[in-house]
């Protein structure tokens, strides 16, 4: 079988930027079909509904930007970019049909709204929603800081490193701002929640993947609000350096997790209920393995700090993940973007 993704990346003007890579698990080789190095630091992608436009934030102070380039079949070509009005875009997502655009400006603690023409090009920035307040850690947690947001129906769930909590955001009457519900994911204090998932097939169970601590939360719907259901480590318990978590992603029943500092990927079962259990932590093959996606029965990872992407392959039966040899060279990779996934709940 042959895979088509992209990886973003932290190089700088003249580097490859976003690359375009071709898996093929016949024949086990992962080459580049196209690069583009006209953006500093794209370090997060999206893709729209008709997967003919692809997002590339570019993460920089005092504020970044949102560009929109054009899918060709030798490569991507710039079309337009717009300011995130905040510093330092780390996050893209895009509600089904490719309406609204939501980036998530870290350093700012602010969300991005940008309302798309039927092209599915930005064309305006629509709304602009700030946090207030600090967390436990006087480091990390000095102000708020958005992560990622990601979209559920009419509902968009933001994730905030900075205060420990992911917001639930909803439409208006007029379908024409986003509204706080009032409804929180409540992390313990000093956890810095990064990004989140939901249940491949349930609704209302959602996971929750923590930075600071180094720790996977489950939340439960319970009516009018969430409530923690289970809090499990990403590490073994012998490991005592510094990690960070980033990535967390489904696929049918399992969930996958990635470390950075013990550059490994943790593997759960997810169970009938719901809940978690351990199954495996596994060497990502790489430093710093800042994401990764599935890909058909793969896992392909971007390592950061050893500018490399490696695929794992996931074995169902064992729910485990097991070593390909497959890899490819890359300039301080830090996201992976599948097309055939883009669809959202």
């Amino acid at each position: 079988m042959k895979y088509e993704f992209y990886s973003g990346s932290y190089g700088e003007p003249g580097e490859d930027g976003i690359i375009r890579f071709c898996l093929d698990t016949e024949k086990g080789s992962l080459e580049r079909t196209a690069v583009y190095r006209d953006i500093r630091r794209p370090s997060y992608l999206g893709i729209d509904a008709s997967k003919t436009i692809l997002y590339a934030v570019q993460e920089e102070v005092p504020s970044g930007f949102l560009h929109a380039l054009a899918i060709q079949p030798d490569g991507l070509w710039p079309v337009c970019a717009l300011s995130t009005q905040g510093a330092d875009p780390c996050h893209i997502a895009s509600d089904r049909f490719s309406h609204s655009l939501f980036t998530a400006n870290y350093t700012s603690g602010s969300l991005a709204i940008f309302q798309t023409g039927e092209d599915a090009m930005p064309v305006a920035l629509s709304q602009l929603i700030r946090h207030k307040g600090h967390g436990l850690c006087p480091k990390r947690q000095e102000a708020p800081h958005i992560h990622c947001a990601k979209i559920l129906g009419n509902q968009v769930f933001v994730v905030d490193l900075g205060l420990d909590q992911v917001f639930v955001y909803q439409l208006d009457e007029k379908r024409e701002l986003w509204a706080d519900t009032g409804k929180r994911l409540c992390l313990p204090p000093g956890s810095g929640p990064r990004h989140l998932e939901f249940h491949p097939s349930v609704s209302g169970l959602l996971y929750v993947v923590c930075e600071l601590s180094s720790q996977v939360a489950v939340f439960r719907e319970t009516g009018a609000d969430y409530a923690l259901a289970q809090l499990l480590p990403t590490l073994p318990e012998d490991f005592h350096g510094e990690n960070a978590t980033a990535a967390i992603k489904a696929q049918r029943n399992l969930l996958f997790v990635s470390n950075r500092g013990h550059d490994s990927i943790a593997v759960y079962r997810i169970l009938e209920n719901g809940l978690l259990e351990l199954a495996q932590i596994i060497s990502s093959g790489g430093k710093a393995p800042r994401d990764f996606s599935v890909i058909g029965n793969y896992l392909a990872i971007a390592n950061q700090d050893s500018d490399n992407i490696t695929i794992l392959k996931i074995n169902h039966e064992t729910g485990n993940l097991e070593p390909t040899g497959i890899w490819a060279p890359a300039v301080k990779p830090c996201c992976i973007l599948n097309p055939a996934e883009r669809s959202q709940p």
